[in-house]
């Protein structure tokens, strides 16, 4: 790591898009249905929500507001007020999002005028005020200094206890993945960049505040357009959308539609894949498909923003390789008693970077490294360090290459979850008296639904069950099946439950209609 990688000392996003601002005032900066805004308009809307949040510097504040431009407002007055972001959609939130916000305990919940359950329940059980950001009047806020190591925001993953886990991260940090982002993917005036991440995934963030340094417009993915490939083809075509940030099996989607004859063809300069791994199909299928368009994998745990990225060539076909470190980071590939692996040996991937979050959110507010995930590696030096759970390997050409996890961990439509998380969901339920869930991988290795096993307490309710999972994650998609299992779940001489003979269990119970 060198210090030519890092973002200049004090620098922070929301003071980049003021520059921005102030160089190019007229510069389209968001392009929404309504009509564009420029550069100036986003500054004044930002500046008369950073006035409306006064003495909220280095608290925590929710953004929960529709998207459109007064959404990407809130974002950047809050930094500006000193504060950090916890920014969520409005769909339902669930059980999950309560939690959140118990955990988090925000000094201020913004929203956009429209009825929002969960932001009525947290004030109604906090007396925190709800601002309304689109009813607010011109304002010049004061100004803050914000040092690099104050936090930017918060994000949460999925946890082993039934807890979201909160995990914070610096503006050092998002200024310097923000501002490599839109250097080496080449953001910058009259480039069109879809927001098409769902907030509740870190990776919104940073294609957000990447698209408004960068001086390029960025283009919110409407509500009714984001979750229908179809829609969602010809909204890019009809947009004429230069880059897309994705998850891999949505697009897999995009290329099935594209190919469909009815649809849009992929016209993208450049795709954009995270979140799950890459099969090579897909890679073949969108070269032959669009073969002007560049591709990228990007991969990396929330703990670190990102961590290695690869520029996919046409020409190689065979697993897709997660490239090299972002600068900042650097990734080992350690075994079990932290030796580096030899090329082409499978080990843990471990990531050393100043970008390391400050640890997960404790129960004072502060951030906790205390966690078995941040020890230090004996022998090569100072951290922060990040133990991923991912498993990798080093090729001969230097190149790293995904190997799945060591752990119950799951990546699912680009969410992280922990199998225990849902389990211990279900058992909630009163009907459920044991239960276990497994994950399903299509012949590509990406997940594609989860199976839940439960023994029930009395008649079998997997509608009931279903709500209840439902109302934990809210808008978070969980593809569910469930089976129902007599007696018992198997387990093996060690007393852990048997996923082989479960697997084979479900499926002869499901074949005699329990399921």
């Amino acid at each position: 790591m060198t210090a030519a990688s890092l973002a200049p000392p004090g620098t922070a996003v929301h003071l980049l898009v003021r520059h921005r601002a102030q160089a190019a005032p007229e510069a389209t900066a968001v392009s929404w249905s309504t009509g564009p805004v420029t550069a100036r308009d986003l500054d004044r809307r930002a500046a008369r929500i950073a006035a409306a949040l006064p003495g909220l510097a280095g608290w925590p504040v929710a953004v929960r507001v529709p998207a459109g431009p007064d959404r990407y407002a809130a974002l950047l007055g809050v930094l500006r007020a000193g504060a950090h972001l916890v920014w969520s959609g409005t769909g339902a939130a669930g059980e999950r999002g309560r939690l959140i916000l118990d955990s988090v305990r925000p000094a201020a919940v913004l929203t956009g005028g429209t009825d929002d359950d969960l932001a009525a329940w947290y004030a109604e059980r906090t007396g925190v005020p709800l601002l309304d950001v689109t009813a607010l009047p011109d304002a010049e806020p004061a100004e803050h200094n914000v040092p690099p190591e104050a936090w930017a925001y918060i994000a949460h993953t999925s946890g082993s206890t039934g807890q979201p886990k909160g995990v914070p991260q610096t503006h050092a940090a998002l200024a310097q993945f923000s501002t490599w982002f839109a250097g080496e993917f080449g953001l910058g005036p009259g480039v069109r960049v879809a927001q098409w991440v769902a907030p509740e995934h870190d990776p919104a963030l940073c294609e957000t505040f990447a698209t408004l340094v960068a001086g390029a417009q960025l283009c919110p993915v409407p509500e009714a357009v984001r979750v229908h490939p179809g829609r969602l083809l010809d909204w890019l075509a009809a947009e004429r959308i230069d880059v897309l940030q994705t998850v891999p099996s949505f697009a897999r989607e995009l290329l099935r539609q594209s190919l469909g004859g009815a649809r849009a063809r992929l016209a993208l300069r450049r795709l954009l894949l995270m979140g799950e791994a890459v099969p090579d199909d897909l890679v073949q299928g969108l070269h032959a498909a669009a073969p002007g368009m560049d591709l990228v994998n990007l991969y990396g745990p929330t703990e670190t923003v990102a961590a290695t990225w690869h520029r996919i060539p046409r020409t190689s076909p065979g697993p897709v390789p997660i490239g090299r470190p972002i600068p900042g980071r650097e990734v080992l590939v350690l075994d079990e008693l932290d030796r580096e692996c030899p090329p082409e040996t499978v080990g843990e991937l471990v990531v050393r970077s100043p970008y390391v979050t400050p640890g997960y959110l404790g129960r004072s507010g502060d951030g906790d490294r205390g966690h078995p995930a941040f020890r230090g590696v004996p022998g090569r030096g100072p951290g922060p360090w990040y133990r991923t759970g991912d498993l990798g390997l080093r090729r001969p050409d230097g190149l790293l290459e995904f190997r799945g996890r060591r752990d119950q961990q799951v990546k699912i439509q680009g969410h992280r979850i922990e199998l225990a998380e849902v389990e211990a969901v279900l058992l909630g339920h009163a009907s459920v008296a044991e239960c276990a869930v497994l994950a399903v991988s299509g012949a590509d290795g990406i997940v594609t639904r989860l199976v839940a096993y439960v023994v029930p307490r009395a008649e079998p309710a997997p509608a009931q069950w279903r709500a209840h999972v439902r109302q934990r994650f809210g808008d978070v998609l969980l593809p569910m099946t469930f089976r129902v299992v007599p007696d018992a779940l198997p387990r093996n001489e060690t007393g852990k439950v048997d996923s082989r003979r479960l697997a084979e269990l479900g499926q002869s119970v499901a074949h005699r209609g329990r399921g």
